[in-house]
């Protein structure tokens, strides 16, 4: 796998939802159809009858949200969330990720990760390049075969 989709943390950027073309091009669709069908009408109309059509605008609002989560590209390519403290402290030291760091497990930046991302131990082990066929779930509620 490409070594760029290791990101500074040790997540694998394909793996991860904000970085789903699928799911994005999905969404994209949806609101487009739903705003050519005029659909708000619809759901304003049924909303009478059926109360859950009342909170049309509630899903399109979490529709928007899903849209804002889209990431243009892998963190070492400007991708990423913009303001990341992570990406900053590896980048001040000069290192390829948190991997290569002696104080790792750097807690104050890592902790909220690890529970759902247990893969940095893997690409310091394997290194940037090759960790990705033994890497497991990326979420801790998915889970690889």
């Amino acid at each position: 796998m490409d070594e760029r989709l290791t990101s500074f943390c040790g997540l694998c950027c394909s793996d991860c939802i904000p970085s789903h073309p699928g799911l994005f091009a999905l969404a994209d669709d949806l609101e487009r159809l739903l705003g050519n069908l005029q659909f708000d009408e619809y759901a304003a109309l049924k909303s009478a009858a059926t109360v859950e059509f009342g909170e049309y605008p509630a899903f399109l609002a979490v529709l928007h949200a899903i849209r804002d989560l889209r990431c243009p590209g892998p963190c070492r390519e400007g991708g990423g969330k913009p303001l990341c403290a992570i990406r900053e402290c590896v980048q001040d030291r000069g290192y390829a990720g948190c991997w290569e760091c002696e104080e790792r497990p750097c807690s104050e930046r890592l902790d909220h990760l690890r529970a759902v991302h247990p893969h940095l131990d893997l690409v310091r082990e394997l290194g940037p390049a090759d960790w990705f066929e033994k890497r497991r779930e990326h979420y801790h509620w998915q889970v690889r075969e």
